[in-house]
This record gives C-alpha cells, structure tokens and sequence, in this order.
C-alpha cells in the first residue's frame, strides 16, 4: 500500500527530506511551497507550489488527495 506524504516548505531541510523520502517506494512524496520566490528550487517528488485557502482548504485538500502524514518543514 503506498502512502502519501505532504511535507510543508521549501526549506534545505525540506528538500532533504523530500529527496530520502521519495527513494521510498511505498511512499508518494508531495511537497507544497508557498510561492513567495520565483524561480524557487524544487525539490524531489511532486510539488505544489500556492496556499491552500485557510484552515479548511488545507483540510479539503488532504481530504482530495488522500494525504496519511503532513510534516511542517517550514521552519525547522
């Protein structure tokens, strides 16, 4: 069964989990930036890159993409 993972940030930190994390077959990596840079470095996996509205529109999203863990690497 595959999981998914959203990791908050764009940090190196978040990158550098993002790219161990998707070495991981069992694991879908996605990794959401908040867009304030613009030609931001991308890290592994797939990414989103915009808020998600609020409280509630985050809720909805990982409610969509059938998210199972979220790590805030946003300000480790």
């Amino acid at each position: 069964m595959t999981r998914h993972v959203l990791i908050l940030g764009g940090t190196t930190e978040g990158r550098a989990l993002a790219a161990a994390l998707v070495e991981l077959p069992s694991l879908r990596v996605t990794s959401s930036l908040a867009g304030r840079v613009a030609q931001p470095r991308l890290p592994a996996g797939e990414v989103r890159i915009g808020g998600f509205g609020g409280p509630d529109g985050l809720a909805d999203w990982l409610r969509g993409e059938r998210v199972d863990a979220v790590i805030d690497a946003t300000h480790p």
